[in-house]
């Protein structure tokens, strides 16, 4: 049978690409130079494979940029990522958190003469966050949204949603991503949005 854990990794896999991501499976390493924007944490490889992959990631979204600008680059302007991993806050077994994180870029429906093309926003993200946690079995009138101080996000165009109150369990965080990243990216007239999912923190 499958454990808490493993389940809850499905459910949540299941849950995102219902609503129209694409999963991508990418290195739990990733280029420090992105990396650092997101943690002050340096958990440098001593012989990384490459000097682009030279970094345990502290984020998720380092490698969901990364692959959203060499699409950008290459014309695929619009999309909608995601991967379920882990993520690291130390070097030692078990300094580790299982995150879902997602990221859209672009434009909600392609160019079509029907259609008036409408960019992707925060909110879009919050209400993506929303079902997953539903599909995860929460009780939706439970979430108490308060503004994120999650650095992976803009300050003023974010929010987390905690379980029952702003003491509970931290579940989820979504927004418009950091400006200074996007910038480093050269990402700026997408303005990519994103969310997390702490898979850790939803018991059973």
């Amino acid at each position: 049978a499958l454990s808490h854990h493993q389940r809850i990794f499905h459910y949540t896999q299941r849950s995102i690409a219902s609503l129209g991501y694409l999963e991508t499976v990418t290195w739990s390493f990733t280029n420090s130079k992105i990396d650092d924007i997101f943690s002050d944490k340096k958990l440098r490889l001593i012989n990384p494979i490459s000097s682009d992959l030279d970094t345990l990631r502290t984020s998720m979204f380092s490698n969901l940029l990364i692959h959203a600008k060499n699409n950008a680059d290459r014309g695929h302007k619009s999309l909608m990522l995601f991967e379920v991993g882990p993520v690291f806050k130390g070097r030692q077994p078990g300094q580790q958190n299982i995150f879902a994180s997602g990221i859209v870029m672009g434009n909600k429906t392609e160019k079509n003469w029907m259609v008036k093309t409408e960019p992707f926003n925060a909110y879009d993200c919050k209400s993506d966050v929303v079902q997953a946690l539903k599909d995860l079995g929460i009780d939706g009138s439970k979430l108490v949204v308060e503004n994120s101080n999650n650095l992976s996000f803009h300050p003023g165009r974010s929010g987390s949603f905690y379980l029952g109150s702003n003491k509970g369990p931290l579940l989820a965080s979504f927004g418009e991503i950091n400006p200074i990243i996007v910038n480093q990216l050269e990402l700026d007239h997408y303005s990519p949005c994103g969310f997390e999912v702490y898979l850790d923190n939803i018991s059973e």
